[in-house]
């Protein structure tokens, strides 16, 4: 377990620095790593999380996490909203747009869209008034993702799945 929890922090180092020394426009980085597991050693799970605010005010954030094609069974929500009064945007898997949105919250379980392999899923959306906040959860089993922003009404978030 230490040793997967050392790597999981190895890979976010390597990660971290490489955003930093390829992306001038960055202002500031955040990264962490969480790491659950069960009794039973084959439901481990590994989150790897950066956060990355830019000049240009666009809003990026970006995840990435490593599910068990097993879990899929169970729901994996993925939940969006905001303490304004307007959110509108549209969340895509793997480029399809899968659901669009025009109210302050909204929901959507990732499980039946997914299979073992390399998943992209983007949330594109703006929100009002600009001073509030969104934030963005990935829920499951062994899993919990959130990341929030404020102050710029414009979110980009892309969560990378892995699933083995």
């Amino acid at each position: 377990m230490k040793t997967k929890l050392l790597f999981a922090c190895c890979i976010a180092c390597v990660v971290s620095l490489t955003t930093a020394c390829t992306e001038n426009i960055a202002s500031s980085s955040q990264t962490s790593v969480h790491t659950e597991s069960s009794s039973d050693d084959m439901n481990n799970s590994t989150v790897f999380s950066s956060q990355r605010s830019s000049s240009d005010s666009s809003g990026y954030q970006h995840s990435a996490v490593t599910l068990s094609a097993d879990d899929l069974r169970q729901p994996h929500i993925l939940r969006i909203n905001t303490s304004g009064s307007q959110l509108s945007g549209e969340i895509t898997v793997n480029g399809r747009v899968v659901k669009r949105f025009t109210n302050n919250q909204e929901e959507i379980n990732l499980s039946p869209l997914l299979s073992k392999g390399e998943h992209k899923v983007q949330i594109s959306a703006r929100y009002a008034p600009v001073s509030s906040s969104v934030s963005l959860e990935l829920s499951s089993p062994d899993t919990n993702v959130s990341q929030q922003t404020s102050g710029n009404g414009i979110i980009n978030y892309t969560l990378d799945l892995s699933v083995h």
